[in-house]
């Protein structure tokens, strides 16, 4: 089974109100969980807001400013893991609806496909039947596949990103040493891509990770510890962040 070709995505990935439902939602629900987090330890942030984006995705994603510093590792670990706990509880389910509303159909030629997050492969096990060449996919699905990519590009633990401060409010120096090594592996993902033909779909990105680099700002206090529970939740979100990744989000069939 070819699960990654999905037919008529050109034509999904258009003004849909039930898409553009979800997606809002989805992301919504992400800068909400920073925005909630920042409220319960009074750092001042704004309301989120979204980046007007061009098809076929729509939005460049939704944002909150920060206005304020962060106090201490404990409140900079539960702001950056808000956001991506609450943003992939709303895109799971929605995800996982789209997978039981799609419909077999043949293989599509010289079209546009989508990868699978690493999530789908015991999905599509479990819910389809064997033989299946391809899915014809509705906009929830549509909706869940970008929360997905959303909040895998997230958690890399890279710079600024969620996964730049989980791993920073673990320790400075793990952050400085998974920034490098993320970036190592990211690039080796699109010279694999280039040297197979494939799209380099992750090319953009790199070059942002690498302007980001391992750079972090000093919070106020760095002494305090996680504790047990937050080091078990980082393992959570990592695990997240590999279930939610799509080694080849696009690419021509």
């Amino acid at each position: 089974m070819r699960w990654e070709e999905v037919e008529g995505i050109g034509d999904l990935f258009r003004a849909d109100p039930v898409y553009s439902f979800w997606v809002l939602l989805i992301l919504g629900s992400h800068e909400m969980g920073h925005y909630l987090a920042c409220r319960f330890y009074g750092i001042p942030a704004t309301l989120p807001f979204f980046v007007p984006g061009v098809p076929p995705i729509g939005t460049f994603g939704a944002v909150i400013r920060i206005r304020g510093p962060i106090p201490h590792r404990r409140a900079l670990f539960d702001v950056a893991a808000a956001g991506p706990l609450a943003g992939f509880a709303v895109a799971l389910p929605v995800f996982v609806v789209g997978l039981l509303q799609a419909r077999p159909v043949e293989a599509p030629v010289g079209d546009q496909v989508l990868g699978q997050p690493v999530l789908s492969i015991l999905l599509t096990g479990w819910l389809l039947p064997d033989g299946v060449a391809a899915l014809e996919v509705g906009s929830p699905f549509l909706a869940g596949w970008v929360g997905m990519l959303v909040t895998s590009l997230n958690l890399f633990p890279v710079g600024q990103l969620d996964g730049g401060h989980l791993m920073y409010a673990i320790s400075r120096h793990s952050h400085r040493i998974a920034s490098r090594v993320t970036l190592v592996a990211l690039l080796c993902v699109v010279v694999v891509q280039i040297w197979m033909f494939l799209v380099p779909a992750y090319l953009v990105w790199f070059l942002i990770l690498l302007w980001m680099r391992d750079r972090h700002p000093r919070l106020a206090d760095e002494s305090e510890p996680l504790g047990g529970g937050r080091l078990a939740l980082a393992w959570v979100l990592l695990l997240i962040f590999v279930a939610s990744f799509i080694p080849m989000p696009l690419r021509v069939g």
